[in-house]
């Protein structure tokens, strides 16, 4: 891991990661819509619209070993939405799915942020929840046929619970920081992971959520 691109870098855990990355001596090229954003942060950056039809081509011109997918999109409503769900979707599935894929044969590794959320069902997400598991069944399957194709690229997925940034809702104890978030992150591309929790604790809960039974799952208010 020489040369690292984020996308989704223009604040929260993205932007963490950049700073940690280029404070550990990476070159990390911070990538998002925002250009206002992306001049603070300063350094190598790429003004990008992930889902645009010329997103790959100007992805793969940066020359990153390490492409980071944090873009994501998620909000919440009482009832559900179906804008806020295509919007949820076109980012977080389409988006994710032509460059998990362009990626196979294309660079080192590849991240991508995932959630605690994708391992069961949560109500009142519109679609963020589903696309969340869509992304960590994308990726175990990105893993796979990396494996079993003889394709060099490694996939890692991310699976942070609850950050604090303005999608991490949740009391004081059970966040944390972005800055813990990119140090779980950078360590875990270090060591060559294949699923990374952030913080280690949320495999535990991602643990129980899975063993819990489904009648017991459905009546507790988590979404």
């Amino acid at each position: 891991m020489r040369r690292i691109l984020v996308i989704g870098a223009t604040s929260g855990i993205g932007r963490a990661l950049v700073e940690a990355a280029r404070a550990r001596g990476y070159e990390a090229v911070a990538a998002g819509r925002r250009e206002a954003l992306l001049r603070e942060i300063g350094g190598e950056t790429l003004a990008l619209d992930v889902t645009a039809p010329d997103a790959l081509a100007r992805i793969g011109a940066v020359g990153a070993d390490t492409v980071v997918f944090n873009a994501g999109f998620g909000e919440r409503s009482e009832r559900p939405d179906w804008g806020l769900t295509e919007r949820t979707l076109r980012l977080n599935v389409l988006a994710f799915e032509r460059v998990a894929g362009w990626a196979l044969t294309h660079c080192e590794t590849f991240a991508a942020t995932a959630s605690v959320a994708g391992v069961r069902g949560l109500e009142r997400t519109n679609g963020y929840s589903a696309s969340k598991a869509y992304m960590l069944n994308a990726m175990e399957g990105y893993r796979r046929l990396a494996r079993h194709g003889g394709h060099a690229c490694r996939y890692v997925s991310l699976v942070p619970g609850f950050v604090d940034t303005a999608m991490g809702q949740a009391s004081a104890f059970w966040r944390c920081s972005t800055t813990a978030a990119a140090f779980c992150i950078l360590k875990a591309l270090e060591r060559g992971q294949a699923v990374a929790y952030v913080t280690p604790r949320w495999r535990w809960v991602a643990a129980a959520l899975r063993l819990m039974p489904r009648a017991l799952f459905e009546r507790l208010p988590l979404g």
